[in-house]
């Protein structure tokens, strides 16, 4: 073999090494895009059946609360949206009493 037709051969060996190498990327690509997609149609699904699982529960409290409850609840969800800032100040004002409280009673050891 001559001096020419071995640079050619070698030529021809990294050629087609560095073709491996692309190939070999793209398949990875393509196979984390594939792994993706199988990922994404899982969520989906797993979505759909805790949507359904939550809406079945939330259908059975609603079955088994009793009618008084459920207009009490009603009673209290509509003044909190009618008087958001009120029961905001309200809340913020348990948790500002509570912290002390409680940083009191662990100060003198009856935590």
């Amino acid at each position: 073999m001559s001096f020419r037709e071995h640079q050619t051969v070698v030529a021809a060996q990294a050629g087609l090494e560095q073709t491996r190498d692309r190939l070999g990327e793209r398949a990875g690509r393509l196979a984390a895009k594939a792994d993706v997609k199988r990922a994404q149609d899982k969520a989906v699904e797993v979505t759909a059946g805790v949507q359904q699982a939550a809406a079945k529960t939330a259908h059975a409290v609603q079955e088994h609360t009793p009618e008084p409850v459920r207009q009490t609840v009603a009673k209290v969800a509509w003044v909190c949206r009618s008087h958001t800032r009120s029961v905001l100040v309200a809340g913020a004002a348990t948790a500002v009493g509570v912290f002390v409280l409680r940083r009191r009673f662990a100060r003198e050891g009856r935590s």
